[in-house]
């Protein structure tokens, strides 16, 4: 949708983009929720131009005022006599539990009851969002903007929505398409490019509201709606993100990249009092150690209240920073020979620090001089030579308390207390980690902000909040990807190695996996990776929170069968936990077997048997993907030493919770040799190998980090692509045979190759220079540039798809130790940041002569540099070289592998079945063996095709021979509790009650059970069908439109008939008056008896009947019961299995043992009733008796 100019404007000559025009009725009587406003603007989008001008927007305002649930208005809407467009079905409808958050927050009948949740507050918490994309051209049509509404839902947790309520934002996500328009390497701007600035600086209307674009964090931007729309107020809620005066020295693509901290997905926690923030510098290669003593008296003389980790000086001018070493009996100063001098009697410092003025409600530099006499000095020897390198780069201290606090402030417990922190506090980033056992013990939260992460100076008495990102937990064993392994393979590993440990791990799962023994079975699918990852993410996200899934299930509501804790409230409504809404079958393959064995379940189980099949699969197929699991290796958070004990070159790494699972050996620390990388991993000095050591002194505290040295030339990250310490992690690979073929590249004889002439700076101006004068004298004027300055990295050209696909043809084609290799994969990386930079847009649109009416401040000559792009002519002389390099390849036949001009883009071999490199058909694959020695991925590759095919006839033929073997054997365990009670009511029908029960409830239950189970395999082809109508309406309107809805899984007609057979609709029934007189019915007697029965058989009884039931009219071994009531069949076979055996068995207690944590159970993991004999989630404990 192109810009237009609205009918009434709130500031002269001011466009708009309308998606829903202002009407008069908006501003009349109480104002319409935002909720309610965008769904009238998707409604209103879903109707052509000519059907639009026909709606009364007055009758569409007064249908939104009448409703409290937002997911009501489409039938309010068109109650009230609104033209129906064919679009409006297809529009993707609220989510689930945002609808029931609304219906359960409506107004209550009586006003002495209090709401848990105002319709007010629930505002705050939606949040809105629209997808852009480019409209289908034309020759002679213009650009124009597609905007697509996405329906309500819960905001992203960030801090901005926290700050200001999400109701007052709407962001905007570029499709990749136009995002990769907008960044040609171009010495003019585009057409598009025009048309898209045009578009940003347009607000969007939405009814009386107003959108002015502020903020952007990669391809989405943020549109704010003022308190008063316009400019004015826009430029103050600017402002308030980040105050432009206190900060007016930053360039402004750091403003730009600090206000987007603000965006980060963040968990709120803990306040932090500003007293307690311990500003302190970051610690270099040639840092030295200041005793505890001697410091505590700098730090009195400071007039410091607290110790601090480190602390900066100055020696004749020279800066240096000393940190608290290990408690020593000496009041000593380690000093280079330097900083000693000729000093005969003693050496003058100049202390610093920051320590929060009360008064002045900011941090204050504070500097003092003390005179250290030599006998307190002790002299290191010489400087080393060169430059100091930054050791600590984005990781501070955050005291024992405050981690305490953070994580109670989440609702978790641990055995352990976490390690390290990744998160935001105000304009600060980076990775906080505890401090070491020596350290001060106190009940004060404090934490330590080093330099390296102070971005921005806050306002006077801004509230610090630690805004967490994630928390080091327990880790489990990793996989080599497609970029490691080539790095190994050229540091000396072989490929037969390599292979030998994906067949074998392949061929062991498998094996694994056909084990007739139930706990061998559960206990190898237990340790699954990608099982692990799943829980943990459901505990991160719920934060133990269990499932309620009553709005969709048949019981729980009902007051005669009080069974739902209190507890569970309405979690359910704002967590996702990986089951089905309505039959509660975990999404994860693995989690559903699990499920059954415990359950009582045997491994030749049909529906086991297929699930088992795709898990092999899978696991088969981690060698087309490249994936090589290797048992010792993990992945996890790297973190600076905080008490400097460690040598170069060395690491301490102790784990919480670490299982081998090839050995079933649990790890603690680990003394031994280990390779540890980085991604992007594209030169052989992105993999070192490390010494990991015991020590004492980390031992007490650190777990589940890669504690890595501060000593030597560089830090550890560093050498690692460029890394830092503000939240990266690693691979750490122990396995011996890998460890031992590996070699370090020497890296004085083989340096990184520097590739920085390759690309120019970006003059950039200050914030002083580029908004402060517009800021004071014109508001427009200053939004307007401050919306390019945000939108730069948009328009930044990115060339990092071509360089990573030239860089991998010349790493096949030349080795990963060519020159040529090398200098593009350095490039390569370069350009991975090039969009974040966000500098490229001041040449394109603050140098053009059309922009003078814009302001002279536009203009200015930038002087300061930050951020950089590839050189226009270095980018041509780069695919020039690389070309000429390729022309010079000859296969041993003397035939050369490619001859330019070339009509398709050459690529390796192992990239061949891969969609992302097909370049629409564009792509030629070339086979080449480097020195004579396949590569490493096509070894893999070729293995993996050949498993496949091994495996795949093998589960064939098992799954011939179970079909053939259990078509016929049906579950008697499962239709046992409906069978039991049919055969006692329908054959003696002479005892009282007896006839009445069958006829109102179990025979009408049977009726309808059987038509579903009939339907059932219809309504997976039906389903089937429907999903591909979905993605073909979704690829034409948008995600989320397709009749699924948006990230849900498909609920099948039968699902839902079958869910409509619920508790409180037996008590309905109404027996026909040919059954009145055939049995001689009395209404009254009827009805008492149907309620007392069903009351006796309560919610959880009535369940299960119904799930008994369905597996007596299914055919044996249909999947339509385990489909449908996942929870129940699984519920029976339990309650069966204990009424053969009475006791729990050994065995069922291990498998107990094998499950997930309690939490896990009552979420993604489902039967507990070994132990508790309930539905968890859907009823309290009871006995293992019958319900009934």
């Amino acid at each position: 949708m192109a810009p237009r100019k609205a009918n009434k404007n709130v500031e002269k000559k001011l466009t708009e983009t309308v998606l829903l025009p202002n009407d008069e009725r908006m501003l009349e009587g109480s104002p319409i929720p935002w909720s309610h406003l965008f769904e009238l603007a998707r409604f209103y989008q879903a109707f052509s131009a000519e059907e639009q001008a026909k709606i009364k927007l007055s009758s569409w305002v007064e249908a939104a005022r009448k409703v409290a649930n937002p997911a009501e208005l489409p039938e309010q809407l068109f109650a009230a006599g609104s033209k129906r467009s064919g679009k409006i079905d297809r529009l993707a409808r609220i989510a689930g539990p945002l609808k029931e958050l609304f219906k359960r927050a409506q107004p209550k009948k009586t006003p002495e009851e209090e709401e848990e949740h105002t319709l007010a507050d629930i505002q705050k918490l939606i949040g809105c969002s629209i997808n852009l994309d480019l409209s289908k051209r034309t020759d002679n049509s213009p650009l124009a903007f597609i905007p697509r509404l996405n329906p309500p839902a819960f905001c992203k947790p960030n801090q901005l929505n926290r700050s200001y309520g999400a109701h007052r934002f709407i962001h905007l996500k570029l499709s990749d398409q136009l995002s990769s328009r907008l960044r040609p390497r171009a010495s003019n701007r585009t057409a598009l490019q025009k048309s898209f600035r045009e578009f940003i600086h347009a607000p969007i209307r939405i009814g009386n509201r107003l959108f002015y674009f502020f903020l952007r964090k990669e391809n989405c931007l943020w549109f704010v709606a003022s308190e008063e729309p316009g400019w004015e107020s826009t430029k103050v809620f600017i402002n308030e993100l980040l105050d432009l005066k206190i900060n007016k020295d930053m360039t402004v693509a750091k403003w730009a990249a600090r206000t987007s901290l603000l965006l980060s997905a963040t968990q709120s926690s803990i306040d932090i009092d500003p007293e307690d923030i311990r500003r302190v510098p970051d610690l270099y290669s040639d840092s030295l150690v200041i005793s505890k003593d001697l410091l505590s008296s700098v730090a009195d003389t400071l007039g410091l209240s607290y110790l601090p980790s480190c602390i900066e000086g100055s020696i004749r001018n020279q800066a240096f920073v000393w940190r608290l070493g290990p408690p020593s009996k000496d009041e000593k100063i380690q000093l280079w020979e330097d900083q000693l001098g000729k000093a005969s009697k003693h050496v003058f410092i100049k202390f610093r620090a920051r320590p929060y003025e009360f008064h002045q409600k900011r941090f204050v530099l504070q500097e003092e001089s003390f005179t250290i006499l030599l006998d307190q000095c002790l002299s290191m020897g010489p400087r080393p030579p060169g430059k100091s390198e930054i050791m600590t780069d984005g990781a501070g201290i955050i005291s024992r308390a405050a981690a305490t606090r953070v994580c109670e402030s989440l609702g978790r417990k641990y055995d352990t207390l976490p390690s390290a922190y990744q998160a935001r506090i105000g304009f600060s980033k980076g990775l906080w980690v505890v401090p070491p056992e020596y350290s001060a013990h106190n009940i004060t939260p404090w934490i330590e902000i080093r330099d390296s992460q102070w971005k921005a100076e806050p306002i006077e008495g801004y509230t610090f909040h630690f805004n967490l990102c994630r928390i080091s937990r327990s880790v489990t064993s990793s996989s080599l990807g497609k970029q490691l392994l080539p790095v190994l393979s050229a540091r000396g590993v072989q490929n037969k190695t390599v292979c030998s440990a994906l067949e074998e791990h392949i061929t062991s799962t498998i094996s694994d996996l056909n084990s007739s023994d139930p706990l061998r079975l559960a206990e190898v699918l237990s340790r699954s990776g990608g099982l692990k990852q799943t829980r943990r993410a459901i505990l991160d996200r719920i934060s133990n929170v269990q499932h309620n899934p009553t709005a969709y299930r048949t019981y729980g509501n009902d007051p005669v069968a009080p069974n739902i804790d209190p507890e569970y409230g309405e979690s359910w409504a704002f967590t996702t936990d990986g089951l089905h809404a309505m039959s509660l079958v975990p999404f994860h393959a693995e989690e559903q077997v699990i499920s059954m064995l415990a359950a009582g379940f045997e491994p030749r189980n049909r529906y086991i048997v297929t699930k088992l099949r795709k898990i092999k699969e899978d696991k088969i197929s981690n060698a087309i993907k490249f994936r090589v699991p290797i048992a010792q290796s993990t992945y996890l958070y790297v973190m600076p030493d905080p008490t400097g004990t460690l040598k170069e070159d060395e690491a301490f790494l102790q784990f919480s919770s670490f299982e081998d699972y090839q050995t079933g050996i649990k790890l603690s620390n680990l003394v031994c040799p280990a390779i540890v990388s980085r991604s992007p991993c594209v030169a052989s000095i992105d993999a070192r190998k490390i010494n990991l050591v015991d020590n004492d002194i980390l031992r007490d505290v650190y777990y589940d980090v890669l504690v890595c040295s501060i000593q030597g030339k560089t830090s550890l990250l560093s050498l690692l692509s460029g890394g830092d310490y503000d939240g990266d992690q690693v691979m750490v690979i122990w396995d011996p045979v890998l460890v031992q073929q590996f070699h370090n590249v020497d890296l004085d004889k083989h340096p990184r190759i520097v590739t920085d002439e390759l690309f120019e700076p970006v003059q950039l101006g200050t914030v002083e220079e580029c908004l402060l004068e517009a800021y004071e004298n014109n508001p427009e004027e200053f939004v307007k540039t401050a919306q390019l300055i945000q939108a730069a990295g948009l328009f930044t050209p990115n060339d990092a798809g071509s360089y990573s696909i030239k860089h991998t043809m010349a790493e096949y084609l030349f080795g990963l130790d060519n020159p040529l290799t090398q200098k593009l994969g350095e490039v390569y990386v370069k350009c991975l940041d090039a969009p974040k930079a966000g500098t490229a847009i001041c040449f394109y649109l603050f140098n053009h002569s059309s922009e003078q009416n814009f302001s002279n401040s536009l203009n200015v000559i930038f002087l300061k540099k930050k951020g950089t792009q590839l050189k226009a002519e270095a980018d041509l002389l780069l695919k020039k070289e690389y070309e000429a390099a390729l022309d010079k390849v000859t296969f041993p036949n003397g035939k050369k592998i490619i001859h330019f001009p070339v009509k398709s883009y050459p690529i390796p071999k192992y990239l061949s079945g891969d969609p992302k490199f097909s370049f629409n058909g564009a792509a030629r694959a070339i086979r080449f063996e480097f020195g004579g020695k396949p590569h490493i991925l096509d070894e893999i590759l070729k293995m993996g095709y050949a498993l496949l095919k091994t495996y795949k006839e093998e589960l064939d033929s098992k799954d011939i021979v179970t079909h053939q073997e259990r078509f016929h054997d049906r579950d008697e365990d499962l239709s046992q509790f409906f069978l039991e009670r049919k055969r006692f009511y329908e054959f003696n029908r002479s005892e009282p009650g007896a006839c009445e029960i069958w006829i109102g409830i179990l025979r009408p239950l049977q009726r309808a059970i059987r038509n579903i189970a009939s339907e059932w395999g219809k309504a997976i082809a039906e389903g089937a069908n429907a999903h591909v109508r979905d993605k073909i309406w979704e690829s034409e309107y948008g995600p989320g439109t397709g009749g699924s809805g948006k990230n849900s899984k498909h609920a099948y007609d039968v699902q839902k008939k079958y869910d409509e057979l619920s508790y409180s609709k037996a008590f309905e029934y109404q027996p026909g008056p040919e059954e009145m007189e055939l049995y001689k019915f009395d209404l009254d007697e009827f009805k008492l008896t149907i309620d007392l029965y069903l009351q006796g058989l309560g919610p959880t009884g009535y369940a299960l009947l119904k799930a008994s039931c369905l597996a007596m009219c299914c055919n044996p071994e249909s999947f339509c019961p385990y489909d449908i009531a996942f929870r129940e069949i699984c519920h029976l076979k339990t309650l069966a299995r204990q009424k053969k055996t009475h006791l729990t068995s050994t065995g069922e207690t291990d498998m107990i043992d094998i499950r997930a944590p309690k939490s896990i159970v009552t979420t993604s993991y489902l039967t507990n009733v070994v132990k508790q004999g309930t539905l968890l989630g859907r009823s309290k404990p009871q006995a293992h008796s019958d319900p009934v």
